[in-house]
C-alpha cells in the first residue's frame, strides 16, 4: 500500500513541467522633471534617482536604474517578466507579487510537452 501511495505521489510530481519565462530588459527615456535635471524620475517610488541608482517597479514585477545614454541623454533601463503567456488550459499560472524580481514572475505549471506561445514584442 505505502508502496502504491509512493509511486502514486512521484507521479504526480513528474506528471508536470514548471516553465520559467525569460526576463525582458530595454531602455526608455528617463523622465526628468524639470525642476529636477539631471536625475530620472520614479512614478512607481514618487521620488528621483541618481545616475547608477536602482528602484523597484512595485505595484508592477521589475527593476530599474537610472543611465546616462551615449548621447548623454538620461535613460531608464527598465527589466521585468516580459508579456504573460497566451492562455493555455494545459497550464497553471503560479505567481507572488509580493516577491522581490524576478522572484515575482510567473512561472507557468504546464502538462509536459505543452509549448507556451508569447506575443512578439516590436523592437524598435
Amino acid at each position: 500500500m505505502k508502496f502504491i501511495l509512493c509511486f502514486s505521489l512521484l507521479f504526480v510530481l513528474v506528471a508536470s513541467v514548471e516553465i520559467t519565462p525569460k526576463t525582458l530588459t530595454r531602455e526608455i527615456k528617463a523622465d526628468v522633471l524639470r525642476d529636477f535635471p539631471g536625475v530620472c524620475y520614479a512614478s512607481t517610488q514618487c521620488r528621483t534617482f541618481k545616475e547608477n541608482e536602482e528602484w523597484d517597479l512595485k505595484p508592477f514585477c521589475g527593476k530599474s536604474i537610472c543611465i546616462k545614454g551615449a548621447d548623454g541623454i538620461l535613460k531608464e533601463r527598465v527589466s521585468d517578466c516580459g508579456p504573460p503567456a497566451k492562455a493555455n488550459p494545459e497550464c497553471k499560472v503560479n505567481a507572488n507579487a509580493t516577491l522581490p524580481y524576478p522572484n515575482c514572475c510567473p512561472v507557468y505549471d504546464c502538462a509536459p510537452g505543452v509549448q507556451l506561445e508569447f506575443p512578439d514584442i516590436p523592437v524598435a
